[in-house]
C-alpha cells in the first residue's frame, strides 16, 4: 500500500508540473547547488529513497536544483566523465561551484528527512 501511495505521489507531482526537471549539465551550469540522485532501477531500498529526495525538492526548490540520475541514461556518461559512480546505489552528491565542491551523503542519511535537511543546509553555508 506504502508503494502504492508513493508512486502516486510521485506520478502526481510529475503530471502537475509542480516539479522542473533538469538534466545534470543543466544544474551544473547553473549558479544554484545541485542535489543529484544516482539511481539504477534495482536497487533496493529506491522507493524509499525517491520519496525523501522529492520531499526535500519540494522544500529546497528555492536554494537547489534536484536532478536524478539513473546509471544507465545518457547523462550518467558525462557524469562518469568527471566523477566515479559507486557501486552502493543509490546515492546522493551535492555539488556547488560548477562542481568544484562536493559532498558525499551517506545512505542512512539520503533515508532520514532530518539528516538530509541538515546537510543541505550546512552545504550551502
Amino acid at each position: 500500500m506504502k508503494k502504492i501511495f508513493i508512486s502516486l505521489l510521485l506520478l502526481l507531482t510529475v503530471s502537475t508540473g509542480i516539479v522542473k526537471a533538469l538534466t545534470y549539465e543543466q544544474a551544473l551550469s547553473d549558479s544554484k547547488p545541485m542535489a543529484l540522485l544516482i539511481y539504477a532501477t534495482w536497487a533496493d531500498n529506491l522507493a524509499n529513497v525517491n520519496s525523501v529526495f522529492n520531499s526535500m525538492e519540494q522544500n529546497y526548490s528555492d536554494k537547489y536544483n534536484f536532478v536524478k540520475l539513473d546509471i544507465a541514461s545518457n547523462d550518467a556518461k558525462a557524469f562518469n566523465k568527471r566523477y566515479h559512480i559507486y557501486p552502493n546505489l543509490p546515492y546522493v552528491l551535492l555539488f556547488r561551484d560548477g562542481g568544484k565542491v562536493s559532498r558525499y551523503l551517506q545512505n542512512n542519511c539520503i533515508t532520514d528527512s532530518a539528516c538530509f535537511s541538515e546537510k543541505l543546509n550546512m552545504f550551502t553555508n
